[in-house]
């Protein structure tokens, strides 16, 4: 039997988890949730190749404009987000930025529209180990600035403000199930629209508060696939997916070429 240790596991030069070491990964990395989404950059990056597969973790690295790009999926919410954030910090990693699908409560931001998160509301339980609950979950101003020119330049409406990012698909985000009676959800999201809150999500607050806490630069840019308010789910999100993407994409090159390398 072969051992190594398990405080700080490893397999040969690279991370437990995502099975990758240090060549393979940019210094910038894209973190959608889903592990289907990686698979699109196929499609939008020169080169793409899938570097790992293992559990809810995707990881695959191109090229977009000239600038190396890693695309890692974190599975949902904050406990795997979590393990995908450390894992890449120690890989040499200098800017995690989440992309992928949100649900807005406010009435006027419609499905397919675009949201550029400044900060999150931090309810998703993993970074409490890490900060205390009064230090804030903040996306980089460097992060915000390239994806909202981004998203000028190609003409995209859009929408900034602070999320919620919440260990809850149900309960947490205000909704019931079929089995259940008598269940409040109004309530639940009025909570948040209260506080002024733009969009519901799962990962972002793990993102922002590990990131600033290891001074990696930190954003997240997401597609609107449903809206509480007017209850509208969209229920084909493909095409809003990759237009976002896209931005993303055009954003992390303007990061890249205008922070980074500077």
């Amino acid at each position: 039997m072969k051992y190594t240790s398990a405080s700080a596991p490893k397999y040969g030069d690279k991370m437990p988890h995502l099975r990758c070491s240090k060549e393979d990964i940019s210094d910038i990395v894209l973190l959608p949730g889903d592990p289907g989404r990686v698979y699109m950059f196929k499609d939008l990056c020169e080169d793409f190749k899938i570097i790992s597969t293992n559990r809810e973790y995707v990881v695959g690295t191109g090229t977009y404009k000239g600038v190396k790009i890693t695309v890692c999926s974190t599975g949902i919410g904050a406990p795997s987000t979590e393990i995908a954030v450390m894992e890449l910090i120690g890989l040499g990693a200098k800017a995690l930025l989440r992309i992928g699908g949100t649900a807005a409560i406010r009435e006027d931001v419609n499905c397919s529209e675009i949201i550029i998160n400044t900060g999150a509301m931090r309810l998703g339980g993993s970074s409490v180990f890490y900060a205390r609950p009064e230090y804030p979950a903040i996306a980089s101003f460097e992060v915000v600035e390239s994806f909202k020119e981004a998203c000028e330049e190609r003409d995209k409406v859009y929408h900034m403000g602070i999320c919620a990012s919440i260990g809850s698909f149900y309960h947490g985000q205000g909704r019931s199930t079929p089995f259940e009676k008598n269940y409040d959800e109004n309530t639940v999201l009025k909570q948040y629209t209260d506080l002024n809150i733009l969009n519901l999500e799962m990962e972002a607050e793990t993102i922002f508060t590990i990131s600033s806490l290891y001074g990696i630069y930190t954003g997240s840019i997401c597609s609107v696939h449903c809206n509480r308010i007017t209850d509208k789910w969209l229920i084909d999100y493909e095409e809003s997916q990759i237009n976002m993407c896209r931005t993303a994409l055009e954003g992390a090159v303007k990061l890249k070429n205008k922070y980074i390398n500077s």
